[in-house]
């Protein structure tokens, strides 16, 4: 008789538990809280989909990596009662023309993370009874119009973390049911109003993160049943009192991680049903005294994060219902005028003033009915703890990333009335003395904390949870911390801390000055040495007569022959002059007297008397030029031949009338030369030469007596 229960036991085990022999080896099989029976592929590492072994009758397939390379095909056509299929993180680079055609009954297709590209038409037909499609999480570029049209049907519609740019017109063509719709993390940059003409019934619509700088109001009057909004991490700076006019039965609105400096007057006068709003991480430095005037129904506000100074009474004086408030993270708030604020709104349950520095004693006195307190990363200490005293109701109390190094016993015998309390980040001395009394109390409490203090001293504990310790074992009293890393376990410096942005800025301010100096010093190096090349060349020319000329620059002829002071009538404006014009090649540069040298030296004496000697050839103007032109280009410009030719050396214009000197020595060459040309002309050469002693001899040249004869404008 035992033989026989025990067999009629192991064949009706598969009826009672709903699985059958048809369950794959890699999947677990069992029934859903709905009576479903339900096949469960989590292990990973599938590379083709188990459709063989599993019974024609399951309800739900859910295949999840980690390791699948799945391709979707025509597998499941023989699943007709097939109610769920969910397959993801199994790397499906596409899905099949008409794949799900048959899955009559079909409700909810979840190909979520995954690597689809390209999403049409043809992928959903047959699926006119789908009510939920989640493509979240894949690479699609681009969604053609009227790739839903088949899914008249569908409620739901999941489409975030894509890479889709922009939506075409009637990409929700027919979806005149849709409720749900999630376009979040996608570059989308611009909503065209146009789009959402076929949603008239949509009630939730996210686009977090879409880089959205402005929203066309017409959109909103397209979709007057709207109740949920959440349009935070975008780029809005900054919107219209009108903003929200046409939606009207919003309850929930995320604008956080914006932009927005101001929250303007009046802004939600039309949403007198809302419930939830978020503005937090904007750069909100004040809050109007009207901002808030209609949302009586208000019970959730969040202004963390920001840049609020002070929240002004008036403001929340209207918010009967409200029950959360977080205004963490606002380090340039005076908690002292908050006082004054916290009186307004008595009925809070939930409060975050987290990131804030120290909180004045007295600050939380309003707050009877609290039942959910942050106040982590405010740099509290054992003293400074008692801010907790006038909250008696409390469920939730995290006081982690502070300083405390211990829990004193009236302290604990407040918290073992606590449900769930933070503990953790700070530098806890877990010694009879500092935190024997709470190890005792929570290693008996009925309920258990989601995460338990960890000992930071001494040393051989450090790391360990107080659940795990044995009292019994535990120092006595440890006076002082002698750890140099005494605060490393607390984590509670922040950097938006008073003052912290202040210091930011001085600093930026200090490396921009220093930048600034670093350029202006090197601008000024360089004008210097500009400077000093021309001051060298003025100075070894009389002036401005030795700068370089360059194309187009004019001078006058005003002085005499041989380099004396000009006369007095020619330092008068009313003295006419002539003009010269240099003209020369853009590329050409003529050089100024301190570039000019000597021809080569004369050949040494002969032995012959001088008087036997023949005369040198009469130095004409183009054998100088020539000589002077050799010699600049080669660089044999000696500081003697210079003075030497920077004082005898005579600079004649085309055209002026020559000197007595230098007309002697003048060939007729010169008449040949162009009339822009400069004609340069040493004076003729000794008939004799000096002795061998005399040419030993240095030479003595006084260059402060050069006179110019040519002054260039």
């Amino acid at each position: 008789m035992l033989l026989q229960w025990f067999v009629i036991c192991l064949l009706a085990m598969p009826v009672l538990t709903g699985t059958g022999q048809n369950c794959p080896t890699e999947c677990a099989c069992s029934v859903d809280e709905h009576n479903r029976r339900q096949v469960i592929c989590t292990k990973g590492g599938l590379s083709a989909m188990p459709v063989s072994q599993i019974g024609k009758d399951v309800r739900v397939i859910i295949i999840k990596g980690p390791g699948n390379t799945i391709t979707i095909g025509h597998y499941f056509r023989n699943f007709s009662h097939l109610e769920v299929l969910r397959i993801t993180d199994s790397q499906i680079p596409s899905m099949g023309s008409e794949c799900f055609f048959g899955l009559v009954k079909l409700r909810i297709l979840d190909l979520s993370r995954n690597n689809i590209t390209n999403v049409n038409r043809n992928n959903f037909r047959g699926q006119d009874n789908l009510h939920e499609l989640d493509l979240s999480k894949n690479k699609i570029l681009n969604i053609s119009s009227t790739t839903f049209g088949h899914l008249t049907e569908l409620q739901r519609l999941n489409l975030a973390d894509n890479s889709i740019l922009e939506l075409v017109p009637r990409i929700f063509f027919l979806l005149n049911k849709l409720r749900y719709l999630d376009l979040s993390g996608n570059p989308l940059q611009d909503l065209p109003p146009d789009v959402f003409r076929d949603l008239p019934e949509l009630r939730i619509f996210k686009c977090r993160n879409c880089q959205l700088k402005k929203i066309n109001p017409q959109l909103y009057n397209l979709l007057p049943m709207l109740q949920e909004l959440d349009l935070g991490r975008n780029e809005f700076k900054f919107l219209d009192k009108d903003e929200f006019r046409d939606v009207k039965n919003l309850t929930k609105v995320l604008l956080d991680g914006n932009q927005l400096s101001v929250v303007v007057d009046e802004l939600f006068r039309n949403q007198k049903v809302l419930q939830h709003l978020d503005l937090s991480y904007n750069r909100l430095a004040k809050v109007p005294n009207d901002s808030f005037k209609h949302l009586g129904n208000l019970t959730f506000l969040d202004l963390s994060y920001n840049k609020l100074v002070r929240l002004e009474p008036q403001s929340v004086r209207r918010l009967n219902n409200l029950q959360t408030l977080n205004i963490s993270g606002n380090v340039q708030m005076n908690l002292l005028d908050m006082r004054e604020t916290f009186e307004v709104i008595p009925q809070l349950t939930h409060l975050s003033v987290a990131d804030m520095g120290v909180l004045p004693m007295g600050l939380l006195v309003p707050f009877k009915q609290l039942r959910y307190l942050n106040i982590s990363g405010n740099h509290l200490d054992n003293m400074s703890l008692q801010v907790i005293d006038p909250c008696r109701e409390l469920e939730f109390l995290d006081l982690s990333r502070n300083q405390l190094y211990g829990i004193n016993e009236d302290t604990v015998v407040r918290i073992q009335r606590i449900r769930n309390v933070r503990l953790d980040n700070n530098p806890l001395i877990c010694d009879e003395c500092h935190m024997g009394k709470l190890i005792n109390v929570v290693q008996h409490l009925q309920w258990k904390w989601e995460t338990y203090p960890i000992c930071f001293l001494p040393k051989p504990l450090r790391g360990s949870e107080i659940t795990d310790l044995d009292i019994s074992k535990l120092h006595d009293c440890l006076d002082y911390i002698t750890d140099e890393e005494q605060n490393a376990a607390s984590t509670s410096h922040n950097f938006l801390e008073r003052g912290g942005l202040n210091t930011l800025a001085i600093l930026g301010g200090i490396i921009l000055v220093l930048i600034v100096v670093i350029i202006l010093a090197m601008a000024v190096c360089f004008s210097k040495r500009r400077a000093r090349y021309y001051t060298r060349e003025d100075r070894l020319n009389g002036g401005e007569s030795g700068k370089c000329i360059e194309k187009g620059l004019e001078t006058s002829n005003g002085n005499g022959v041989n380099g004396g002071s000009p006369p007095e009538h020619a330092k008068t404006p009313t003295t006419p002059t002539n003009e010269i014009n240099f003209k020369f090649p853009i590329d050409d540069r003529v050089c100024t007297i301190d570039e000019l040298v000597l021809p080569p030296a004369p050949p040494p004496p002969s032995k012959e008397p001088p008087s036997q000697l023949p005369p040198p050839p009469p130095a004409t103007a183009n054998s100088v030029l020539n000589s002077l032109t050799y010699n600049s280009c080669t660089g044999n410009n000696t500081a003697t031949a210079l003075a030497a030719v920077a004082a005898a050396a005579t600079v004649i214009p085309p055209g002026a009338p020559s000197a007595a000197g230098a007309a002697a020595t003048m060939s007729p060459a010169h008449n040949n030369l162009p009339s822009e040309a400069i004609v340069v002309v040493l004076p003729t050469p000794p008939t004799h030469y000096k002795t061998e002693q005399q040419l030993q001899q240095p030479q003595q040249l006084q260059l402060t007596t050069i006179e110019p004869l040519i002054s260039v404008n």
